[in-house]
């Protein structure tokens, strides 16, 4: 008995509800999309992003440039300042390996860093 009057009383505010609600216009999808499009086109477009062409051997050119540059002035000045004997010391060849192992490590770097952000 309780299940039959709490149906009829679900259906009294199912008709309740359904006639108080207001009916939607019928061009209402129409003016919705016209709003939807006319803000679209009215929105600034972010230009794509062109992806830098960064390729491996421009960035080994480069660091490895630098770093033989360098090399060929530590050379120079080794040289001129303290002779022919100083270029065959392990001194010198130290210097040489830490200079060539720092440049390493930072053209690592830079791949690591290019790698990442591709990755994103």
């Amino acid at each position: 008995m309780k299940e039959i009057r709490t149906e009829t009383e679900d259906k009294q505010l199912r008709e309740l509800m359904r006639s108080a609600a207001k009916k939607a216009p019928e061009n209402l999808q129409y003016r919705i999309m016209h709003q939807i499009e006319a803000e679209h086109a009215l929105t600034r477009k972010k230009a794509p992003l062109a992806k830098k062409s960064v390729s491996l051997l421009r960035d080994l050119g480069n660091i490895f440039g630098a770093m033989y540059i360098l090399l060929a002035a530590i050379v120079g000045g080794a040289y001129l300042l303290l002779g022919e004997a100083f270029l065959q010391s392990p001194k010198f060849w130290g210097t040489v390996v830490l200079v060539s192992l720092i440049f390493s490590i930072f053209w690592l770097i830079t791949r690591l860093d290019n790698y990442l952000r591709e990755r994103r």
